[in-house]
Protein backbone atom coordinates (compact mmCIF):
# COMPACT_ATOMS: atom_id res chain seq x y z
CA UNK A 1 0.00 0.00 0.00
CA UNK A 2 1.15 3.56 -0.92
CA UNK A 3 1.89 5.87 1.61
CA UNK A 4 -0.69 8.96 0.95
CA UNK A 5 1.14 11.31 3.46
CA UNK A 6 4.54 11.57 1.96
CA UNK A 7 4.65 15.42 2.05
CA UNK A 8 4.57 17.21 4.98
CA UNK A 9 3.26 21.17 5.68
CA UNK A 10 4.87 23.56 7.61
CA UNK A 11 2.27 25.13 9.90
CA UNK A 12 2.61 28.76 10.25
CA UNK A 13 3.15 31.02 13.08
CA UNK A 14 -0.84 31.79 13.94
CA UNK A 15 -2.08 28.48 13.95
CA UNK A 16 1.08 27.19 15.95
CA UNK A 17 0.19 30.40 18.67
CA UNK A 18 -3.53 29.21 19.06
CA UNK A 19 -2.64 25.71 19.63
CA UNK A 20 0.63 26.69 21.71
CA UNK A 21 -0.32 29.77 23.66
CA UNK A 22 2.58 31.54 25.03
CA UNK A 23 3.43 30.90 29.16
CA UNK A 24 4.94 34.57 28.71
CA UNK A 25 1.67 36.07 27.58
CA UNK A 26 -0.79 34.39 29.69
CA UNK A 27 -2.98 36.75 31.33
CA UNK A 28 -4.31 34.01 34.38
CA UNK A 29 -2.38 33.71 37.85
CA UNK A 30 1.36 33.16 37.88
CA UNK A 31 3.91 33.46 40.86
CA UNK A 32 8.05 34.00 40.73
CA UNK A 33 10.15 33.08 43.51
CA UNK A 34 13.75 35.06 43.98
CA UNK A 35 16.32 36.31 46.32
CA UNK A 36 15.07 39.83 48.02
CA UNK A 37 17.19 42.46 46.75
CA UNK A 38 15.06 45.52 48.16
CA UNK A 39 12.41 46.05 50.34
CA UNK A 40 10.24 49.28 51.02
CA UNK A 41 7.05 49.76 53.12
CA UNK A 42 4.79 49.28 49.64
CA UNK A 43 7.82 47.22 47.33
CA UNK A 44 9.65 44.26 47.15
CA UNK A 45 12.50 43.89 44.14
CA UNK A 46 13.46 40.37 43.75
CA UNK A 47 16.26 38.45 41.43
CA UNK A 48 15.41 35.39 40.37
CA UNK A 49 17.48 32.66 39.97
CA UNK A 50 17.48 33.58 35.84
CA UNK A 51 18.58 36.66 37.25
CA UNK A 52 16.00 38.20 35.86
CA UNK A 53 15.46 41.69 38.63
CA UNK A 54 11.36 41.78 38.94
CA UNK A 55 9.69 44.33 41.45
CA UNK A 56 6.32 44.48 42.74
CA UNK A 57 4.02 46.54 44.71
CA UNK A 58 2.75 45.31 48.16
CA UNK A 59 0.21 47.79 49.39
CA UNK A 60 -2.48 45.17 49.08
CA UNK A 61 -0.64 41.81 49.11
CA UNK A 62 -1.88 39.10 51.65
CA UNK A 63 1.64 39.42 53.76
CA UNK A 64 0.36 36.63 56.30
CA UNK A 65 2.74 34.29 55.34
CA UNK A 66 5.42 37.20 55.19
CA UNK A 67 5.94 39.01 58.34
CA UNK A 68 9.66 40.67 58.46
CA UNK A 69 10.87 40.72 55.02
CA UNK A 70 14.63 41.28 55.20
CA UNK A 71 17.55 40.74 52.01
CA UNK A 72 18.34 37.95 51.14
CA UNK A 73 15.61 35.76 52.09
CA UNK A 74 13.33 33.97 49.73
CA UNK A 75 10.12 35.66 48.72
CA UNK A 76 7.65 33.93 46.20
CA UNK A 77 5.24 36.55 44.80
CA UNK A 78 1.75 35.67 43.53
CA UNK A 79 0.50 37.91 41.05
CA UNK A 80 -2.90 37.87 38.64
CA UNK A 81 -2.16 38.97 34.62
CA UNK A 82 1.28 38.98 32.72
CA UNK A 83 3.85 40.42 34.60
CA UNK A 84 5.02 44.37 34.48
CA UNK A 85 6.87 46.52 36.26
CA UNK A 86 5.53 47.56 39.87
CA UNK A 87 2.16 45.59 39.50
CA UNK A 88 0.50 44.81 42.66
CA UNK A 89 1.10 41.25 44.31
CA UNK A 90 -1.85 39.81 45.55
CA UNK A 91 0.39 37.26 47.99
CA UNK A 92 3.21 37.03 49.80
CA UNK A 93 5.01 33.68 50.92
CA UNK A 94 8.32 34.25 52.86
CA UNK A 95 11.40 31.36 53.04
CA UNK A 96 13.55 32.89 55.52
CA UNK A 97 17.20 32.41 55.47
CA UNK A 98 19.09 31.04 58.32
CA UNK A 99 19.61 33.43 60.71
CA UNK A 100 23.00 34.54 62.54
CA UNK A 101 22.59 35.17 66.38
CA UNK A 102 24.74 38.09 66.86
CA UNK A 103 26.23 39.85 64.34
CA UNK A 104 24.55 42.07 61.99
CA UNK A 105 20.94 40.50 62.48
CA UNK A 106 19.05 39.81 65.31
CA UNK A 107 16.50 36.59 65.72
CA UNK A 108 13.91 38.57 63.48
CA UNK A 109 16.21 39.15 61.06
CA UNK A 110 16.74 42.66 61.03
CA UNK A 111 20.12 44.63 60.18
CA UNK A 112 20.84 46.20 63.56
CA UNK A 113 23.80 48.04 61.79
CA UNK A 114 21.10 49.81 59.62
CA UNK A 115 19.08 50.77 62.52
CA UNK A 116 16.18 48.21 62.04
CA UNK A 117 14.88 46.72 64.83
CA UNK A 118 11.58 44.42 65.52
CA UNK A 119 8.33 45.85 65.57
CA UNK A 120 5.80 43.41 67.27
CA UNK A 121 2.83 45.93 66.53
CA UNK A 122 3.55 46.28 62.78
CA UNK A 123 5.48 42.92 62.98
CA UNK A 124 7.98 43.92 60.21
CA UNK A 125 11.33 45.30 60.81
CA UNK A 126 11.61 49.05 61.09
CA UNK A 127 13.33 52.14 61.56
CA UNK A 128 12.25 54.35 64.35
CA UNK A 129 13.49 57.78 62.90
CA UNK A 130 10.91 56.83 59.79
CA UNK A 131 8.62 55.10 61.32
CA UNK A 132 7.98 55.74 64.70
CA UNK A 133 6.97 59.65 66.04
CA UNK A 134 9.33 60.51 68.57
CA UNK A 135 8.66 62.55 72.33
CA UNK A 136 10.49 63.79 74.50
CA UNK A 137 11.02 63.06 78.08
CA UNK A 138 9.55 65.48 80.67
CA UNK A 139 12.62 64.80 83.54
CA UNK A 140 15.25 64.22 81.54
CA UNK A 141 16.55 66.15 78.35
CA UNK A 142 18.67 63.29 77.20
CA UNK A 143 15.65 60.74 77.54
CA UNK A 144 13.42 60.16 74.61
CA UNK A 145 10.70 57.74 73.36
CA UNK A 146 9.13 56.58 69.82
CA UNK A 147 5.62 55.52 69.37
CA UNK A 148 4.82 52.86 66.49
CA UNK A 149 1.66 52.47 65.74
CA UNK A 150 0.26 49.50 63.83
CA UNK A 151 -1.06 49.70 60.63
CA UNK A 152 -4.79 49.87 61.64
CA UNK A 153 -3.70 51.88 64.94
CA UNK A 154 -5.26 49.61 66.96
CA UNK A 155 -2.08 49.04 68.88
CA UNK A 156 0.89 51.14 69.68
CA UNK A 157 4.23 49.94 70.87
CA UNK A 158 6.41 52.25 72.93
CA UNK A 159 10.46 52.37 72.22
CA UNK A 160 11.80 54.20 75.10
CA UNK A 161 15.43 54.92 74.92
CA UNK A 162 18.31 53.67 77.84
CA UNK A 163 17.29 50.26 77.02
CA UNK A 164 14.15 50.13 79.03
CA UNK A 165 11.85 47.03 77.70
CA UNK A 166 9.38 47.61 75.00
CA UNK A 167 5.80 47.44 75.50
CA UNK A 168 2.64 47.27 73.11
CA UNK A 169 -0.43 48.98 74.30
CA UNK A 170 -3.59 48.52 73.19
CA UNK A 171 -6.78 51.09 71.99
CA UNK A 172 -9.34 51.95 73.82
CA UNK A 173 -12.44 53.89 73.53
CA UNK A 174 -13.10 56.59 76.07
CA UNK A 175 -17.10 57.61 77.49
CA UNK A 176 -16.64 61.04 76.66
CA UNK A 177 -14.96 60.63 73.10
CA UNK A 178 -11.29 60.55 71.71
CA UNK A 179 -9.23 57.40 72.44
CA UNK A 180 -6.61 55.96 74.69
CA UNK A 181 -3.63 53.61 74.46
CA UNK A 182 -3.69 51.41 77.94
CA UNK A 183 -3.30 47.68 78.87
CA UNK A 184 -6.43 47.30 80.49
CA UNK A 185 -6.54 46.67 84.44
CA UNK A 186 -3.13 47.49 84.61
CA UNK A 187 -1.15 51.06 85.99
CA UNK A 188 1.01 51.36 82.53
CA UNK A 189 1.64 54.54 80.74
CA UNK A 190 -0.93 55.98 79.11
CA UNK A 191 -0.94 57.62 74.91
CA UNK A 192 -3.29 60.33 74.04
CA UNK A 193 -3.44 62.90 71.42
CA UNK A 194 -4.02 65.87 73.44
CA UNK A 195 -4.14 69.58 71.78
CA UNK A 196 -2.30 68.97 68.93
CA UNK A 197 0.51 66.49 70.19
CA UNK A 198 0.92 63.09 71.70
CA UNK A 199 1.30 62.28 75.52
CA UNK A 200 2.60 59.63 77.19
CA UNK A 201 1.49 59.95 80.74
CA UNK A 202 0.78 56.92 84.36
CA UNK A 203 -1.01 57.40 86.85
CA UNK A 204 -1.98 61.13 85.89
CA UNK A 205 2.06 62.57 85.62
CA UNK A 206 3.14 63.65 82.40
CA UNK A 207 6.11 61.33 81.26
CA UNK A 208 6.42 62.46 77.38
CA UNK A 209 5.39 64.58 75.30
CA UNK A 210 5.89 65.43 71.57
CA UNK A 211 7.91 68.59 70.64
CA UNK A 212 5.48 71.11 68.65
CA UNK A 213 8.02 72.29 66.97
CA UNK A 214 8.25 69.47 64.53
CA UNK A 215 4.76 69.91 63.60
CA UNK A 216 5.25 70.45 59.94
CA UNK A 217 1.22 69.89 58.81
CA UNK A 218 2.53 67.45 55.89
CA UNK A 219 3.05 64.39 57.64
CA UNK A 220 0.34 62.45 59.20
CA UNK A 221 2.16 60.65 61.66
CA UNK A 222 3.35 63.85 63.29
CA UNK A 223 -0.25 65.93 63.10
CA UNK A 224 -3.07 63.71 63.52
CA UNK A 225 -4.02 60.89 65.36
CA UNK A 226 -4.25 57.36 63.52
CA UNK A 227 -7.94 56.49 63.31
Amino acid sequence: MRRRFGKTFPLSLGILSILFPLVGCSSGSGSVKGIIHDATMNTVTLVTEGNDTLSFSTMEADREAAHGLSLGDTLEVFYDGAYAVGMPARKLVLYPAPRRMGGDRDEHGCLSSAGYVWSEALKDCVRLFERGIRLSSVAKADEALYLVFSEDSAQVELFPSGGFPKKLLDRRALPAGGFVWNVEDDDTENVRFVDGRWEVSRRGKLLYVQNPAKFTGTERSEACPPR
